[in-house]
């Protein structure tokens, strides 16, 4: 009863009080405004509201802006240490406070503003980063889908914890122009080819971009990814027929030079040395060539690299420029008294014979025609058919070297070097006795694998070793880069406006057939598009890109509904 009589009393008490009253006349208008169908407080009207509003607007735009500065430029965020006795505290903070400097809002948060509200800790800036993150995809998401068409491209790759991941990127035409954008980084769960090809459906699917748009995949050379028969490719393929698999053809180029050094002996061999020479040599080689040619501009040895091929051909060409210098090295390190170094110059002096400088001048002249095609593939502005083109020249190429005026002329420059560093070039290598083992005796054995060849004649080192790397080149860049499997590739020829297949029916028509085109409406699209570039021409306009084909057919692209397909999937 007592504990009654007390609850009554702070009743009347609270029901007094002020703002019980304040609180009341604010529930009653509430009601008021309720009942006459208005919905808006009256406090949403208040011009000191609308002013914190306004003012916390232009301090988040800051915060925000300063988050994609540093995003952009790919700076890191954060400093060391970023408390207020920092000289330094990070290119968001400093960059946040250099916009203070011009705006006295945002100058005012920074320095009176509540410590919870001024949104610069470090899981606020990844939310914040992570909202611009969706933003943009989902921007791209719906260009993609504009666009009706993309083309995908996949690498795996690990990140800074050895997790295996796969970066996802799009290519695909939006308002004429062509975009390549990187959607997101994806975590591989397994890495075989069924596990990978999930991984790429599910991140497709994640931002609502359907696979079935997709007209080709470029992935790297690794048979996961490349198989024919059981890799990604191949899979998503089966899912997606239109889906063209494309190789990087700089790439293709790496694997064919790479195949061709380990395949053929003499070149293999010729290889490790220069690897050889290149780990044993050092600052004493420089000075040692400003010592003998102080005219000449001395020449570093490079650095062997399997996938980056201009490496090959710079050691070949700085071997062959610098073996004067290289010798003369070697044998002042052989005459040093650290017996280690001594013996290793021994040994890479016993390499360099005459056969090793004949292989520098042949294979520096046979890289050198493939450098200028590899240099050419890694460029910004290469276009699919000017890459035909170029491999098959690179291959009419090497089969017109393919002959004895070449070798000769090779012969002679190596054997013009040998004779100005003392290296006897008619030196034969004596003939070790072949003892047949005991269990073959009473064989009769035509070929052994482990016997190897020795070379002595011209004609040896012809047919053994010059004519089989020419051989193995041809063979390869011809199976990598077949004619057949690139009937896409050449219909993406005959839309090239330079190109000597141009709107030529007989290129287009196998690249039309893939994408369900009917060779009728091809035929009559193609007729009246010659026309209408006619009439263009005329009037002064010129094409020299399938991007300026693509903005001529624009206007007109329901009238040439196949052709602008083709077109825009060549771009």
């Amino acid at each position: 009863t007592t504990k009654k009589i007390e609850r009554g009393e702070k009743l009347a008490q609270h029901n007094a009080s002020a703002s019980h009253k304040v609180a009341m006349e604010g529930w009653c208008e509430f009601k008021e405004r309720e009942k006459n169908g208005s919905r808006i407080l009256t406090h949403l009207h208040d011009d000191g509201h609308k002013k914190i509003v306004k003012e916390n607007r232009i301090y988040m735009r800051a915060v925000v802006e300063s988050l994609r500065f540093t995003a952009c430029q790919t700076i890191c965020r954060r400093g060391h240490r970023e408390n207020e006795q920092s000289t330094n505290r990070g290119n968001f903070l400093e960059m946040l406070h250099l916009l203070g400097k011009f705006d006295s809002t945002v100058s005012k948060k920074l320095s009176s503003g509540p410590g919870n509200a001024k949104y610069v800790h470090h899981d606020i800036q990844n939310e914040l980063i992570d909202i611009m993150a969706c933003i943009l995809r989902e921007q791209v998401s719906n260009e993609v889908k504009l666009g009706e068409h993309f083309t995908l491209m996949v690498d795996e790759t690990k990140d800074v914890s050895k997790k295996e991941q796969i970066s996802v990127v799009l290519r695909y035409i939006h308002n004429d122009d062509i975009y390549e954008e990187f959607l997101d980084f994806v975590p591989a769960d397994g890495l075989d080819a069924e596990s990978l090809l999930v991984t790429v459906k599910g991140a497709l699917a994640k931002f609502n971009i359907d696979k079935n748009a997709c007209v080709g995949q470029c992935y790297d050379g690794a048979s996961v990814m490349s198989g024919c028969n059981n890799g990604v490719q191949e899979k998503f393929r089966r899912e997606v027929p239109h889906a063209v698999y494309i190789h990087c053809h700089a790439h293709r180029l790496n694997l064919v030079l790479v195949d061709c050094v380990h395949n053929v002996k003499p070149v293999a061999d010729c290889f490790a040395t220069v690897q050889l020479l290149y780990n044993f040599f050092c600052l004493v080689f420089m000075e040692k060539q400003t010592e003998l040619e102080p005219t000449k501009r001395a020449v570093e040895l490079k650095r062997l690299s399997d996938t980056r091929w201009a490496c090959q051909y710079y050691s070949l060409w700085a071997i062959k420029q610098s073996l004067p210098s290289i010798l003369a090295t070697l044998e002042e390190v052989s005459n040093q008294t650290n017996s280690h170094r001594a013996i290793e110059a021994r040994s890479l002096n016993g390499l360099i014979d005459a056969q090793f400088v004949l292989q520098i001048y042949m294979l520096e002249n046979i890289f050198g025609l493939t450098k200028t095609l590899s240099d050419q593939l890694q460029a910004t502005d290469l276009d699919l058919a000017s890459a035909i083109d170029l491999v098959f020249s690179l291959v009419d190429t090497l089969k017109e070297e393919r002959n004895d005026e070449t070798w000769t002329h090779l012969w002679q420059g190596a054997n013009d070097t040998c004779e100005r560093v003392g290296i006897d070039m008619q030196r034969q290598q004596a003939k070790r006795k072949i003892i047949q083992p005991s269990h073959l005796q009473q064989f009769h054995v035509s070929n052994s694998h482990t016997r190897k060849k020795i070379l002595q004649t011209p004609e040896d080192y012809k047919i053994h070793c010059f004519f089989p790397v020419l051989d193995r080149l041809i063979s390869e860049l011809n199976r990598r880069f077949s004619a057949d499997s690139c009937h896409v590739m050449k219909g993406v020829a005959a839309i090239n406006p330079k190109h000597k297949t141009f709107l030529h029916q007989d290129a287009l028509q196998p690249m039309a057939r893939h994408y369900g085109i009917l060779e009728d409406n091809l035929s009559a699209e193609l007729h009246q598009l010659k026309r209408l570039i006619d009439r263009k021409k005329q009037n002064g306009v010129s094409l020299n890109s399938t991007h300026d084909l693509l903005i001529l057919l624009r206007p007109y692209k329901e009238a040439f509904i196949d052709l602008y397909k083709l077109v825009c999937i060549c771009n």
